[in-house]
């Protein structure tokens, strides 16, 4: 495997087998076709059209959306369609900060509908190395159970800011305090769209780095990592570059760190590719270093 398959991977996807979900004239989200059905089976509040599938202009609340749409997910649950709800609620709106009304986490990809979480690479520099602490999921977890894991990352819930959510995060996945979590340093987004077998992952992550201690040592405190290991830069890479030993989306902000620190520069092979698929065509400069894409 190489850095560039990964950023495929996560980017994999045929639109085709969808038809867009809107709500008052406008797309916010994707039903897959092999979900028909189960949309079908709430005439009261969807519409199929030769072209889309459209939410019914009554309900025209946040509270009518949010129970309607939660009818329908509770529907794909039964149905074996969605993992088992989560006591979590993404906003669902049609861009960031706007909530037109909220979903249980669970259901989102199943939706369409554009989510957003926050990914944090927590490191330290050590004789003039740097290495990067590295979390194993816990074996019981149902999402990605054994694969490693960014320093810390997590969804984006409603009625949360990003910061109290980092605050959130960090608190729980890496007992890592406030007063650390104050020099965290936003570094960009990545986005990806990535279809699954019954709904399609439409992904906002927000990233950050935050340089912490050589005598600090993260802990966990929620049950969702197994252990921390501190690994050199050389090694993470190694093990990015070498399969698929991560959860999915934590190698795209692993390759975007590489690339803002010097360790992936375009000298590289498929440096130009890389840089287009995480951050675009227009995008020039990353890390104080030129893209020409």
């Amino acid at each position: 495997m190489t850095f560039l398959r990964h950023i495929k991977l996560c980017n994999e996807h045929d639109l085709s087998s969808f038809r867009p979900l809107m709500l008052s004239g406008r797309r916010i989200g994707w039903i897959k076709n092999n979900l028909r059905q189960c949309f079908a089976d709430f005439p009261e509040y969807i519409l199929f059209t030769d072209c889309d599938v459209q939410i019914k202009p009554h309900l025209n609340t946040a509270c009518l959306l949010g129970e309607a749409m939660g009818k329908i997910a509770t529907a794909l649950y039964e149905q074996g369609l969605t993992n088992s709800p989560l006591n979590e609620f993404y906003a669902v709106g049609h861009r960031f900060g706007e909530s037109v009304f909220q979903l249980n986490r669970a259901s989102v990809s199943a939706f369409g509908v554009g989510a957003y979480g926050i990914h944090l690479t927590g490191f330290v520099r050590k004789s003039g190395k740097l290495l990067v602490w590295v979390p194993r999921r816990a074996l019981d977890r149902v999402a990605y159970p054994g694969k490693w894991d960014n320093t810390v990352a997590g969804g984006q819930p409603a009625n949360l800011s990003l910061h109290e959510n980092l605050i959130k995060e960090c608190a729980e996945e890496a007992n890592i305090g406030p007063d650390y979590v104050a020099r965290a340093r936003p570094v960009g987004t990545i986005g990806y769209l990535r279809e699954l077998s019954h709904g399609l992952r439409d992904d906002l992550i927000f990233s950050y780095e935050l340089e912490l201690p050589l005598d600090f040592r993260p802990s966990n405190r929620d049950g969702e990592v197994e252990d921390f290991q501190l690994w050199p830069i050389e090694r993470v890479m190694e093990v990015v570059a070498g399969g698929d030993e991560f959860k999915f989306n934590c190698n795209l902000v692993l390759i975007d760190f590489f690339i803002r620190h010097g360790f992936l520069t375009k000298q590289d092979d498929d440096f130009d590719a890389i840089c287009e698929g995480l951050y675009g065509s227009g995008y020039k400069y990353r890390g104080g270093q030129e893209v020409s894409v």
